[in-house]
């Protein structure tokens, strides 16, 4: 008996001792494949974005969370809020790796959830702002999938736990916490656009090889409708050829660079006879504008011009506010939403009268822009295709399509206006000259171009890009770009006669690279035109910017010859302008950046050759963005550029 007590005890503890041997044995196994999967979610993290942009969304989302709420710009609080979100979402990949080291459940399956967000996110055109910059997409993808699978093998094996590390996700989400809060502290009483610090390896000006050599350029005649100068148009002038004929550029590396956070796209900066900046700023949800002191950008006078209902395509419809005008009255004349004109005073903002012009318009079609002809009539053109002709005396309004058929057609760009009453239109599908016949406009002719077969990135419809602009002796030709494959061109059209005819058609930029969205710019016989390619809101994030690309075009009777093509410059989305006392074209531009510094930078262009000028630089962080708003030369000698927050400036002292 005591034998056979003491074989079951024996076989009972044989029994006990094989399944720990087995756990031990098999927990070999698992540990290794626990540190590999951790290696792999790290790799993933890596290939995520760099630290440089991890700090810098961290630092500019608290900022906007805080100055969204204080001025009352939920847009921007909201992505504020969607910033810090992503900047937690790869903290806390990295906060996993040490729970998935040991072994443990939880982290695998939060790092998991994250990784199939992140795989979610680069599959769209948001990819740069999971992607850094370091790293090929595709490479990208495959790293962040092979985690992806190695997450889910760990699931299913279940490897020997070991004990969990205490405090990790506690003391990360205090680290990342503070920091958001140090930021939002920073930016709240401060009135410029939340920015990060420069980083010490970041220069604030840089020289280029360029020299300045100013040109002569005659002005454009002077529109008595319009504002006198060249600052009563976001293309300057009438015939919208985005030139200073007069004033020259500060000094870039004395100047002062100061920036005002206004709660919307500034895209038109204009200027009333007090030297004062009249600014419409549009936002998804509303459109404001302000009266600035051009010196510090301090707010003199601010209004709430209209709601804007939230929509979609809240980043790239430009109507209802984009577009807007200083008349020769000193009021701002400005499309709003709704179907308005609205005429403001340039000094107060006081509403002087407004028009209600939506039964001149198709089903809820929005006013692109609004220009005064040489008589001091409204003419006006919408997204679907419809141009209109008000009179503002007695408030009556004509319109027609100007779609082939009388159909409706997109327009997405301002227009010129010319002597005599006529006016220069770009549709989706044509140029256009339309004149007053009976106060109603008239399609006199039109001219057919290449619209292309798909919607590029860095356009915000699938026709040129650009309002036409008028150059030569008496406005002689009007040039647009196309949307043509496999490069974009330049199309002149010489206007001399009647019937007009296409004078030269010149390809620009790389094959299948090739897009702008923002006018050309005509410095005497010569177009400007700069390549926007690739351009997106989340495509110039994290280190990431747009493809390079500056032209030169001599235009004379003969046709049309390129005097030079550089890629030393990359201009995501500004409105350029060329300078001719300094003879230099004036832009802003981005480069790429392997560790994530999303730096903007003033730019000067020297006309003859195409070289750098100069660069100073902006601002680092998402919200210096320009969001094809334009760059200004102010009548003091100031810089400004619009951005999608507001102002930042280059101020001269003057």
């Amino acid at each position: 008996m005591l034998s056979q007590a003491v074989d079951v005890v024996g076989h009972a503890h044989t029994l006990e001792a094989r399944p720990r041997e087995e756990v031990h044995n098999v927990g070999v196994r698992p540990s290794i494949q626990a540190g590999a999967t951790a290696v792999l979610v790290g790799l993933a993290a890596l290939v995520v974005t760099s630290p440089v942009a991890l700090a810098t969304s961290a630092w500019v989302g608290g900022g906007a969370i805080a100055v969204g709420l204080r001025d009352g710009a939920p847009a921007y609080a909201v992505a504020g809020v969607l910033i810090v979100t992503g900047v937690a979402l790869v903290v806390t990949l990295w906060a996993t790796i040490p729970g998935i080291w040991r072994g443990r459940t939880r982290p695998v399956i939060v790092s998991l959830i994250v990784v199939l967000i992140l795989i979610a996110i680069a599959l769209t055109r948001s990819w740069t702002v999971v992607i850094a910059s370091w790293v090929p997409r595709p490479v990208a993808l495959v790293v962040i999938a092979i985690a992806a699978v190695a997450l889910i093998v760990s699931l299913v094996r279940r490897p020997q736990r070991q004990r969990p590390v205490v405090g990790v996700a506690p003391a990360v989400a205090g680290v990342v916490g503070a920091y958001v809060l140090v930021a939002a502290i920073a930016a709240l009483p401060a009135q410029g656009i939340p920015e990060f610090p420069r980083p010490p390896w970041v220069a604030a000006f840089q020289p280029g090889p360029g020299t300045a050599q100013p040109i002569a350029v005659a002005p454009a005649p002077q529109n008595p409708a319009l504002a006198a100068g060249a600052w009563s148009t976001i293309h300057n002038d009438a015939w919208m050829t985005d030139a200073y004929p007069v004033g020259s550029l500060p000094d870039p590396e004395s100047s002062e660079v100061v920036s005002f956070f206004a709660g919307g796209d500034c895209a038109s900066l204009l200027w009333n006879d007090l030297g004062e900046i009249v600014a419409v700023c549009v936002s998804p949800t509303e459109v404001r504008a302000y009266v600035l002191d051009a010196a510090t950008l301090d707010p003199l006078v601010e209004r709430r011009i209209s709601e804007r209902p939230l929509a979609a395509d809240a980043l790239t419809n430009f109507s209802g506010g984009g577009y807007a005008v200083l008349d020769s009255q000193q009021r701002l004349v400005t499309p709003l939403p709704g179907g308005v004109i609205a005429r403001f005073d340039g000094r107060r903002l006081t509403l002087v009268d407004e028009f209600v012009v939506a039964s001149a318009l198709q089903p809820d079609e929005g006013i692109t822009s609004v220009v005064p002809d040489w008589s001091g009539a409204l003419w006006f053109v919408g997204r679907q295709g419809t141009v209109g002709l008000l009179d503002p005396a007695t408030g009556a309004a004509s319109s027609l399509l100007t779609g082939p058929g009388a159909t409706a057609v997109d327009i997405e760009n301002s227009f010129a206006v010319i002597q005599g009453g006529g006016a220069y239109i770009v549709t989706g599908a044509e140029l256009l000259r339309l004149d007053a016949v009976g106060g109603k406009p008239s399609v006199t002719w039109r001219v057919p171009y290449d619209r292309g077969v798909r919607l590029k990135p860095g356009q915000t419809s699938r026709a040129s890009g650009t309002t036409p602009t008028v150059f030569g002796d008496d406005g002689r030709y009007v040039a647009i770009t196309d949307n043509a494959e496999p490069r974009m061109n330049v199309v002149v059209v010489d206007t001399a006669s009647d019937d007009p005819v296409v004078h030269c058609t010149v390809p620009v930029f790389g094959d299948g690279e090739s897009a702008t969205d923002n006018s050309l710019i005509a410095l005497g016989e010569s177009l400007i035109v700069e390549n926007n390619y690739g351009y997106t809101v989340t495509a110039v994030t994290g280190g990431h910017t747009t493809t390079a690309g500056l032209t030169r075009i001599d235009v004379d009777d003969a046709g049309c010859t390129v005097a030079w093509e550089s890629t030393d410059v990359t201009i995501p989305s500004l409105v350029s302008k060329g300078v001719a006392a300094d003879g230099a074209v004036l832009t802003y531009s981005k480069e790429s950046s392997l560790l994530g510094v999303d730096a903007w930078w003033f730019t000067a262009v020297e006309v003859g050759s195409g070289e750098v000028l100069w660069r100073r630089l902006a601002g680092v962080g998402p919200l210096l963005n320009n969001h094809y708003a334009a760059g200004y030369l102010g009548p003091d000698g100031s810089v400004y550029v619009g951005t999608i927050s507001g102002i930042v400036a280059m101020t001269s002292g003057n």
